[in-house]
């Protein structure tokens, strides 16, 4: 039977990392890591989702419904700790947060899915621990090539992130609900309590750790990129309507890289293609996993 439990991670550094599961303890395994100044609640819709929680099946007559589905607060961000200095989000932290999560869930070659900020995190796995414990990567809405990443953002994210850094108290709350309106595609329609939720996410990440994360977190792709060339299985999965990021450049700059690439863009998708496009993007993520866990991709 299918549970669920939260548990803290320590990392190599001692800094705690939250992670929370859903699922049973088998293959095939996935892991999501959440974008700039959130936590794992934004997957709250995601991992309630029926097709996530059982409808598809393996070849390989595993079902996916018993696999464990686990998203974690990336450092710096929601119950995860925070360290104060730049030093604390050096990139070999982000690649022990996840071994440690791995860890502390007995996950085997899971897929990752990073979404916005938490894409870079692949860099700093396939870096930092090897060999690569890593079945296949996607990329949602974030880039996966770390060192043209400055190439996809979009002015209004440039902006935002600049103001995100203000210590003026009304620039700084004005804008985090700035930022967290912009990932949906029609934010009016987003429930109160959602939006809420995200919005005190923001919070929880004062300017002095956004600084130290800006400064500190340095992600170096060349791992990446070479596994990438002998085939290692990879998605770029994107919004067309995204207000922050350019999922077209992003696809572009994995394209030179990546040989067992899959690009998919979602019509009308917005930053948080997970929730506005809810259908269609588990549809996508699970057809990866099935994939790359039959040995297609």
């Amino acid at each position: 039977m299918a549970t669920s439990k939260s548990k803290f991670c320590p990392s190599s550094d001692g800094t705690l990392i939250y992670a929370s599961a859903t699922g049973t303890p088998t293959n095939p395994s996935i892991v999501f890591a959440h974008g700039f100044a959130l936590s794992g609640i934004v997957f709250d819709r995601l991992f309630a989702d029926e097709r996530m929680l059982g409808a598809l099946y393996l070849a390989s007559s595993i079902s996916f419904h018993n696999s464990l589905r686990v998203r974690y607060d990336v450092r710096g961000h929601g119950r995860s700790g925070k360290p104060t200095t730049p030093e604390g989000y050096a990139s070999a932290f982000y690649a022990a947060d996840f071994a440690a999560v791995v860890e502390k869930f007995g996950l085997h070659m899971p897929v990752f899915v990073g979404w916005s900020a938490g894409a870079p995190i692949i860099s700093d796995i396939c870096t930092h621990i090897s060999p690569v414990p890593l079945r296949g990567a996607i990329a949602m809405s974030g880039a996966l090539c770390v060192a043209t990443s400055a190439n996809t953002l979009k002015p209004k994210l440039i902006d935002l992130f600049q103001r995100l850094h203000s210590n003026d108290a009304h620039t700084a709350f004005t804008t985090r609900t700035e930022f967290v309106d912009a990932c949906f595609a029609c934010p009016e329609e987003v429930p109160t309590e959602v939006k809420a939720a995200w919005i005190g996410c923001t919070v929880l990440q004062t300017p002095d750790i956004v600084e130290a994360i800006d400064r500190g977190h340095r992600p170096d792709q060349g791992q990446l990129v070479e596994l990438g060339k002998e085939g290692f299985p990879a998605m770029v999965l994107y919004g067309s309507e995204d207000e922050l990021q350019d999922g077209r450049v992003v696809a572009e700059d994995a394209r030179r890289y990546f040989r067992a690439l899959e690009v998919v863009a979602i019509e009308g998708g917005s930053h948080a293609v997970f929730y506005d496009n809810l259908e269609e993007t588990v549809e996508r993520i699970v057809g990866f996993c099935e994939r790359v866990n039959r040995g297609q991709v």
